[in-house]
């Protein structure tokens, strides 16, 4: 890595967010995200350690993270964690 000013700053963990059925909600996660980028974060490390992602299937990790990434569109610093649960 040459410029590791980027990751320098407020990087939240980025929550998943669910609709009422208990399924990953694309629409709140973009609100969630440009949360973020309206209070001034850095960037947002997506489908890490928080919690509840680490359980996630691959679908829903990639749907949080395309919707994350959709909605920065370049404006924060995106880290996208990968791992399994075993």
């Amino acid at each position: 890595m040459k410029d590791l000013a980027k990751y320098r700053g407020i990087i939240p963990a980025f929550y998943a967010c669910y609709d009422e059925q208990g399924n990953v909600s694309p629409e709140r996660v973009r609100a969630l995200t440009q949360y973020f980028i309206d209070k001034g974060v850095k960037g947002v490390y997506v489908n890490g350690s928080s919690g509840e992602c680490i359980y996630h299937s691959v679908a829903e990790r990639k749907l949080v993270l395309e919707n994350v990434m959709a909605e920065a569109k370049g404006k924060v610093v995106i880290i996208a964690h990968v791992a399994c649960n075993n």
